[in-house]
């Protein structure tokens, strides 16, 4: 059996894909046929979650007859790296393939080995009751020939290579011994599983997709379009006024349509997941040497700078406790000269897929510190920068800062949003109420006039309530949405850890029992993963809520996040230093930013429960309801 897994397109993955299934045709004529030989062909998947995320092609194969086995193969699985570039854009440093994009090195071989241990690991996620095959990983010049290949021991493939010439290459990669990577059919099977999965979009997705491909690059209306790449572009607006959502839109233009290699990068892990799903979805590619978008955090961005700049090892073991201080190190190395414009070059050249980016999109740009801000402008220049501002929506506890400090202001262009882009009227109407009430600040998010309907519900008491639960996915259902369109936030008190140390919300732990699916993003290692099914439920802590929406959103807890918030405050030292500082005010000002972020999440409906009505939360919302019944709905549980 011969089979090439997904939709048949004219790009060069599924183009390689069908040469290698006829090499092996060739060699094998029976294949199509006969059931006890097998093989998988998988074309531009994505391990996601992983360090290097696409793979061009995916290769399962298994020979399950009785006949010899010609190399020694019984089975293998094995990731290909595809090249086709020219024989003078590529050469070989003994047995490592080098290759030029835009006139910049990349290392294939590295690339190659790293997708070795992407496959392995994204199995043994996704693959819980059996460990991954051996994987083994191959080059595959497809521009040049064999006898132009290192003459060393390699793993690196060419143009006109055959069908023998693939598996003899995995027998020596394998030191010449049989090599059995399935040992039976369902194992087999199991894997192909995997890789066959399909996404599939909910109803908001849609809507999210739309949005992202209108074209915000307009040349003929918007003048800082043509100055993309040429100036700080800077979009600042309150939250739901879609901010987000113009990066990440701003970032598929400029991939799709100019070829341009982008990165987002955000602080956020759960949005990090959110958009790598969108992208997905998209058929996006985060790929080397070609258009491609990226999602990282900036710790995860900066690490990986700071490594290839020898400012840090690898392993730095108190990285993210010594992070401001391994940050002023390299600034203060670049500015002395310490680190020059080639060793920025090279480090660039060194880690291209992860480093070598045309444009830098920065989420919550008004959290980011002074060391973040001027490391990516050393590294890429400010003109290769654009920010979403929240304008005074502070929640790392760090000093305002200006993105504009030192720029010519001609050479920089704020796009100011005051329309919310996801709100309905009547929920936009309702968080300016809440907003007027806790008495924060010059609050002006405008609904848009077609966006009619939306409701808010507090709750209070038992906020676990299964008639009410499943009340409200029905309605969900009804309007056409799925679970996965539904979001829950809950407070750090309402996550439990377990004696193996892993973390879970006492939701999801009571929707299990429920026999429903969750995507429990209160765990870490789940927190990188984005939700793969239309059925799971999605929960996050309130500090990861930033950026994501639902078209319903539960605040469970809200006046436990609000008295944590108090409790924990995070005050720059710019604001302790004020002679007029209070200690307790600047800590409740600061809870009231924090709240305002979970209650504009939500598109059609908002879920605010409190578990103590007496609490400074629950008093507001009462006296909210009784002001506006119409909109503000009220229920005891």
């Amino acid at each position: 059996m011969l089979q090439i897994h997904g939709t048949k397109d004219s790009s060069p993955e599924y183009r390689a894909a069908e040469i290698l299934a006829n090499a092996a045709t060739i060699a094998m004529p029976e294949i199509e046929q006969e059931r006890d030989l097998a093989l998988h062909i998988f074309p531009s998947i994505q391990c996601f979650g992983q360090r290097f995320q696409d793979i061009d092609l995916l290769v399962i194969f298994a020979d399950y007859t009785d006949r010899e086995k010609p190399h020694g193969i019984h089975s293998f699985c094995a990731c290909i790296e595809v090249k086709s570039h020219s024989e003078d854009a590529v050469r070989f440093e003994g047995a490592k393939c080098i290759v030029k994009y835009n006139n910049q090195d990349h290392d294939v071989t590295t690339q190659s080995e790293g997708q070795k241990y992407s496959v392995r690991d994204y199995i043994n996620k996704n693959n819980k009751n059996r460990s991954s095959p051996y994987i083994s990983n191959l080059i595959w010049l497809t521009s040049v020939s064999k006898k132009q290949l290192p003459k060393t021991l390699n793993n690196i493939v060419g143009m006109d290579s055959t069908w023998a010439d693939f598996c003899s290459t995995l027998s020596m990669l394998n030191g010449n011994k049989p090599l059995i990577s399935f040992s039976s059919k369902n194992y087999l099977n199991g894997i192909c599983e995997i890789f066959s999965r399909e996404l599939k979009p909910s109803k908001i997705d849609r809507k999210r997709l739309e949005e992202i491909t209108k074209s915000v690059l307009d040349r003929t209306q918007q003048q800082y379009a043509e100055k993309l790449g040429k100036q700080l572009l800077i979009y600042r607006g309150r939250g739901g006024t879609g901010k987000t959502v113009r990066l990440i839109r701003t970032a598929y233009q400029a991939y799709d349509e100019m070829g341009l290699r982008v990165v987002l990068l955000t602080y956020n892990r759960a949005l990090v997941a959110d958009l790598r799903r969108l992208l997905a979805l998209l058929g996006a590619k985060d790929a080397v040497g070609r258009g491609s978008i990226s999602i990282k955090t900036i710790q995860s961005f900066t690490h990986e700078w700071l490594v290839q700049l020898g400012v840090i090892s690898k392993q730095q073991p108190n990285f993210l406790t010594e992070y401001d201080n391994f940050m002023k190190t390299a600034l203060t190395y670049i500015r002395d000269g310490a680190l020059s414009n080639n060793d920025i070059s090279l480090a660039k050249t060194t880690a291209s897929k992860h480093l070598a980016w045309d444009l830098i999109l920065i989420d919550e740009s008004q959290d980011w510190p002074e060391s973040e801000r001027d490391l990516i402008y050393q590294l890429y220049g400010y003109e290769k920068v654009i920010i979403a501002d929240g304008v005074d929506q502070f929640v790392r506890g760090v000093k305002s800062i200006d993105w504009r400090e030192g720029i010519d202001r001609t050479k920089s262009q704020i796009v100011p949003l005051r329309k919310s882009l996801r709100l309905k009227s009547s929920l936009c109407q309702a968080v300016g109420y809440f907003a007027e009430k806790i008495e924060y600040a010059n609050w002006n998010l405008q609904p848009l006039p077609e966006a009619h309907g939306g409701r808010v519900i507090i709750v209070i008491g038992d906020a676990l309530s299964e008639g009410f639960h499943r009340r409200l996915s029905a309605t969900a259902k009804d309007d056409g949405n799925h679970p996965i369109d539904m979001l829950f936030c809950v407070p750090p008190s309402w996550v439990k850890t377990n004696m193996n140390g892993d973390k879970s919300s006492i939701v999801a732990d009571q929707y299990k029992k429920w026999g429903l699916k969750t995507w429990d993003a209160v765990d870490p290692e789940l927190r990188g993963e984005y939700p793969t099914s239309l059925e799971q439920y999605r929960i996050v802590q309130y500090e990861s809520c930033r950026g994501l929406e639902g078209w319903v959103v539960v605040n469970f807890g809200l006046d436990e996040f609000f008295d944590y918030k108090c409790s924990n405050a995070e005050i720059s030292e710019e604001e302790k230093s004020d002679m007029f500082f209070d200690n307790e005010e600047s800590a409740i000002e600061y809870a009231k930013k924090w709240v305002m972020i979970p209650l504009t999440r939500a598109i059609d409906t908002l879920v605010i429960h409190v578990s103590d009505e007496a609490s400074y939360i629950g008093k507001l919302l009462l006296e909210l309801h009784e002001t506006h019944p119409e909109s503000v709905r009220l229920y005891r549980y």
